[in-house]
């Protein structure tokens, strides 16, 4: 594993194929988001704190990962900075700012009748895509879920999961209560790693 802090708030680490049977995680421990993978983030921000004092508090986190080639991926974590943060001078410390307030991209939906699409799409989009992501099944149906960060990277996502499967009103909330979460978090990037 190497780990390279590129700022205060971002750090990039990657990670082989080797890291993985080390710790015996497998792309299923990835996509499920088992406790070994769980405890493989909580491992590399601990690494991120001791070798590169990439510190993390009360701060939201953005976290992408990316396949970097057939045997490692990258992950990038950024801590999030809502906007009256970035501005320098005195109005960074005016009062009532909220500095813990979570990013609520806007959601968008999409339904596939089985999971091979989804995958294909993941794979031609993995570079365009800037957001979270999750997938859920339903019955027969399984449910893309994509939270851009920004609408420009968006539209080309958009325009290209219609040609797999089909926008739909349904929403999130709707599938965590009725549904099965397959992947909870970063699907487009897992689903991408996949062969």
């Amino acid at each position: 594993m190497k780990i390279e802090k590129i700022n205060d708030y971002k750090v990039k680490i990657t990670i082989s194929s080797i890291d993985l049977k080390e710790r015996e995680i497998d792309i299923d421990d990835l996509v499920y988001n088992s406790p070994k993978a769980q405890e493989l983030f909580w491992d590399i921000l601990y690494q991120a704190y001791i070798e590169q004092g990439f510190e993390v508090k009360d701060e939201q986190l953005i976290v992408e990962a990316i396949p970097n080639s057939k045997d490692s991926f990258v992950i990038t974590i950024t801590k999030y900075r809502n906007k009256h943060m970035l501005k320098p001078g005195p109005t960074k410390f005016l009062k009532g700012v909220d500095t813990k307030r979570s990013v609520k991209p806007k959601e968008v939906c999409y339904y596939f009748d089985n999971l091979e699409d989804i995958i294909e799409l993941c794979k031609r989009v993995i570079n365009t895509y800037r957001g979270d992501s999750a997938v859920y099944r339903h019955h027969s149906t399984y449910f893309l879920i994509l939270k851009p960060y920004d609408s420009e990277s968006n539209s080309l996502v958009e325009t290209l999961s219609e040609e797999y499967g089909s926008r739909c009103k349904t929403n999130e909330i709707f599938l965590r209560e009725y549904g099965k979460i397959i992947i909870e978090n970063s699907a487009v990037e897992i689903l991408a790693w996949c062969v």
